[in-house]
């Protein structure tokens, strides 16, 4: 993920959890608000060491606006020109994991790569796959030539603009994405903007779709909140242990295991209710 991204991660919860009166948005609820959407980056990983002075940055002037409520808390304010009603509309997706955008997107480093089907664990620079082979999928990462397609295609897409040297990179014989997005961004800075969405949603399709195609949790590959992902571990973990019993031995031992749960994690357990009125009777008949 590139710092525009975050950037871009930014403004987009801003505007979308904004106080519809003021536009606000405290700076601590920002910051909860973003570990939870991008559980695998921090403002840190790119140099600014506090959220404020992540906010401070110039690539986010005529964006985002530091302001106080009126009990004195710092907090963020989103500017009519952020407003999504002003920039075109571009189909939006959970942002991808780091190491998956890296898997798909990124020319090195060099070698195969593979996701693991249990965990979703990502293997590269490889020459063969991993052991168990039968666990792990390959990926195949984006080619440049797609890309070259996708920022021609940005570009006709742009009504009414121009953009000579972004264009000109194109005709490279051997094109990548970084010289096209600075020619961009020198030319117009809210398209460049445009064009990490554009591609970033383009990435996207691709990952989910090579998921889908694998019987692959889309969690694997798009960033979800840390407790979410935890618990999802720990089930598929679970389920993985009790094949190797017969059908009696795995009934026992998950009701060994309930039995040792509290009161409170019982509760949440979902029981139909035929079941519970059949228990309730024969406990009353005892």
């Amino acid at each position: 993920m590139t710092f525009e991204e975050y950037l871009d991660i930014v403004v987009q919860t801003v505007e979308k959890n904004a106080h519809p009166g003021n536009r606000t948005v405290t700076a601590a609820a920002l910051g909860n608000l973003l570990r939870q959407a991008v559980p695998e980056e921090n403002w840190k990983a790119f140099g600014k060491r506090t959220l404020h002075e992540l906010l401070a940055d110039p690539k986010l002037e005529g964006r985002l606006s530091i302001v106080s409520t009126d009990k004195g808390a710092l907090a963020v304010s989103l500017l009519a020109a952020a407003s999504p009603s002003d920039a075109p509309a571009i189909e939006t997706f959970n942002p991808l994991r780091k190491s998956i955008w890296e898997a798909f997107v990124l020319a090195a480093p060099a070698g195969r790569r593979f996701m693991n089907r249990r965990s979703g664990a990502i293997r590269v620079a490889l020459d063969l796959a991993p052991t168990p082979a039968d666990e792990w999928v390959e990926i195949r990462p984006i080619e440049m030539e797609a890309q070259r397609e996708w920022a021609r295609a940005f570009l006709q897409g742009a009504e009414g603009q121009r953009f000579p040297d972004a264009e000109q990179t194109l005709e490279a014989e051997s094109w990548h994405p970084h010289p096209f997005f600075q020619a961009l961004r020198v030319a117009d800075e809210a398209a460049a903007r445009q064009w990490n969405k554009f591609r970033s949603a383009k990435v996207s399709s691709v990952v989910k779709d090579w998921l889908t195609q694998h019987a692959l949790r889309l969690d694997f590959g798009f960033q979800v909140a840390r407790v979410e992902r935890e618990e999802g571990v720990e089930a598929t973990q679970s389920q993985d242990l009790l094949p190797s019993f017969d059908p009696e031995e795995t009934r026992r031992v998950i009701l060994l295991a309930v039995a040792s749960l509290p009161l409170e994690k019982l509760l949440e357990i979902p029981i139909p209710a035929s079941l519970l009125l059949s228990a309730l009777s024969k406990a009353k008949a005892r």
